[in-house]
C-alpha cells in the first residue's frame, strides 16, 4: 500500500513507514528508477536549506551558501545513495543486502553486453566496439 503524501515526507525525511506500506517500501528500493526516486526523497529535504538565506549577512554570500549547501547535500546524497537505500530496507524489517540483490537481477545476456561495453571501452578491446 502506497503511503499517503504526509507519511511519504516522513519517510523521505528517515522515518519508517507503517507495517503495510512494507511491500512498497521494497518497491520503492529496487524499481527500475529507484535512483531517481531517491533523488526525489533528497530534494523534498531541501527547503530546509531555505533557513541559509535568513542569516544576517550579504545577499550573495547568503545565496552562495545556499546553493553550496544545497548542491553538497545533493552531491553527498548520490554518492551513498546504495547504502541509503539498504539502511531503509533494514529499518522496514528485511535482511541487510535484499535491495542490492534484487537490483542485480538484471538478466545474464544484459549484464555480459554491458560488461563487454566496458571492456571495449576502457581496455581497447575493439571485438566489441559498436
Amino acid at each position: 500500500m502506497r503511503p499517503g503524501p504526509f507519511r511519504w515526507l516522513w519517510y523521505a525525511y528517515g522515518g519508517k513507514l507503517p507495517e503495510r506500506c512494507r511491500e512498497w517500501v521494497l518497491n520503492d528500493l529496487t524499481c527500475r528508477t529507484w535512483v531517481f526516486r531517491h533523488l526525489a526523497r533528497v530534494i523534498a529535504q531541501q527547503p530546509l536549506w531555505f533557513v541559509v538565506l535568513l542569516l544576517p549577512l550579504e545577499w550573495d554570500v547568503r545565496w552562495w551558501a545556499f546553493a553550496l549547501a544545497v548542491s553538497l547535500s545533493i552531491f553527498l546524497s548520490l554518492l551513498f545513495t546504495e547504502d541509503a537505500s539498504e539502511r531503509r530496507v533494514v529499518k522496514h524489517g528485511y535482511p541487510a543486502g535484499l535491495a542490492r540483490a534484487i537490483r542485480e537481477e538484471i538478466p545474464m545476456p544484459d549484464r555480459r553486453l554491458v560488461v563487454a561495453r566496458y571492456a571495449a571501452r576502457y581496455r581497447g578491446n575493439a571485438k566489441y566496439h559498436e
